[in-house]
């Protein structure tokens, strides 16, 4: 399936647990470690992206995020300042096979992994609960379509 980033942050936001910078090269090249890999990468902020970082703080509402993270406050998205030579890890990870969005475009819920659900409206826990007994049974892209089916049913919007 398809995946595309709605620049929430999100994936981010708890990753200077992981990542963290041992040494600047020079004003926007650095040298950045895994902390539980021990691998180290040179990381360079795009140069289309350097005022974002140089003048962007990190936000608060973000625990122990990436120190490449930046919000870009007027256009409310978030970007990794290194995303193109960001290291594997990050190059592998999506958020979500299916995504789930209210009338309004929040999101209410995705499908991560092979069948992990994700909801973020607790009001749709019971009829997920009845829904899933009869998907149980189904496998693969059978699963997919009948999730992709129950969501469209309930009038939320899905991307694949």
């Amino acid at each position: 399936m398809a995946y595309f980033c709605q620049q929430c942050g999100e994936c981010c936001s708890v990753m200077g647990q992981v990542f963290s910078i041992i040494r600047q090269l020079d004003e926007f090249r650095f040298l950045f470690r895994n902390e539980y890999t021990g691998d180290t990468r040179e990381v360079e902020v795009a140069p289309p992206l350097r005022r974002l970082f140089a003048e962007s703080l990190i936000p608060a509402e973000w625990e122990n995020p990436c120190p490449f993270l930046r919000r870009d406050q007027p256009l409310g998205l978030s970007f990794c300042t290194v995303h193109q030579t960001r290291p594997d890890v990050c190059r592998e990870y999506q958020c979500w096979r299916v995504l789930v969005l209210d009338r309004e475009g929040r999101r209410v819920a995705r499908v991560m992994e092979r069948r992990y659900l994700c909801l973020e409206d607790e009001g749709l826990r019971g009829k997920w609960e009845e829904f899933r007994e009869s998907a149980d049974g189904l496998e693969g892209e059978d699963w997919d379509r009948a999730v992709i089916g129950f969501f469209r049913g309930l009038g939320f919007r899905v991307c694949v």
